[in-house]
């Protein structure tokens, strides 16, 4: 026999359950909509601070890669000048001088532009282009007449196939205004010189 009392009370505890899964379901909505403005804002910041870091990480690589090829240009300038005022003195082939004589000419002219680009990349020239210079300063040294003029055209053969091409690089890539200028004026000049090297050769 079933009891009244019971089944009421069966009831009533029934309907504080149904009671209660409909209470907590708005608590988990306004959870929910405050959780996923939060997260999604979590999301594009750090979205945005990855992208922040890749243009960093950008920018201070292109700056590295132009101090390096203003470097490079550089130390090209002093070691062409130092071995071509060798070969104004030295040189047995007129034709040799003359190619000599331009080329401390333009390289002076070329170094002086570099300075100013330099400057706005806060570096220094270097005062002494290096060992490698040295070496070649003191095969040219040793030598004089025709063994003199060979040596001397074959390295500026050598150094000028190798600066056009660190010219034509960072001309695809360089991104200071100025030094894009001067590449592009300078290039053409650093062309002719081996071209003119390479028909006295």
């Amino acid at each position: 026999m079933n009891n009244p009392s019971y089944a009421g009370r069966d009831r009533s505890i029934s309907g504080r359950k149904e009671d209660s899964g409909s209470l907590n379901s708005p608590v988990i909505t306004f959870i929910e909509r405050k959780t996923k403005p939060n997260f999604m804002r979590r999301m594009i910041l750090s979205s945005v601070l990855s992208t922040c870091l890749v243009g960093i990480s950008f920018t201070a690589q292109a700056l590295a890669d132009e101090q390096t090829f203003i470097q490079k240009a550089a130390t090209n300038d002093q070691t062409a000048i130092i071995l071509s005022q060798l070969a104004v003195e030295r040189a047995s082939s007129p034709e040799i001088k003359q190619f000599a004589q331009t080329m401390v000419m333009d390289l002076t002219r070329s170094t002086s532009l570099l300075k100013r680009i330099a400057v706005d990349h806060g570096m220094a020239l270097p005062e002494n282009p290096g060992p490698q210079t040295n070496e070649k300063l003191k095969r040219l040294e040793n030598q004089s007449g025709v063994a003199f003029d060979k040596t001397y055209i074959e390295i500026m053969i050598t150094d000028h196939e190798e600066v056009l091409h660190a010219f034509e690089a960072e001309a695809a890539k360089a991104a200071d205004p100025k030094l894009k200028d001067f590449i592009a004026k300078v290039q053409p000049i650093v062309a002719n010189h081996l071209q003119m090297a390479t028909a006295i050769r």
